[in-house]
């Protein structure tokens, strides 16, 4: 399961690093006078794709997690002391 979150992660990594080195530039050339001028036209959907499935995919490992956490914690599914402590209350001894 964190496989396919490592995926992902390599995935966005590969998109945006991309994304970052392209020029899709389409310049105004006007022959009359010479000039040109550069103005980017960038489009941020191909970031804003793998940014979704990032979010996915953050968002399932910490699913998985949040539930790992639950089962140590939780007495009833654990068989350990509830939230680790031997003894509740306040534990900050000095």
């Amino acid at each position: 399961m964190h496989g396919a979150t490592k995926d992902a992660l390599s995935y966005t990594k590969k998109v945006i690093e991309t994304e970052m080195n392209s020029s899709t530039n389409n310049p105004l050339i006007f022959p009359e006078t010479g000039d040109f001028l550069l103005g980017g036209n960038f489009h941020g959907q191909p970031v804003a794709l793998c940014l979704d499935f990032l979010t996915i995919a953050v968002s399932e490992l910490a699913n998985i997690a949040e539930r790992r956490i639950e089962r140590l914690v939780n007495p009833f599914l654990s068989g350990l002391p509830a939230f680790l402590v031997s003894e509740g209350g306040l534990n900050s001894d000095s």
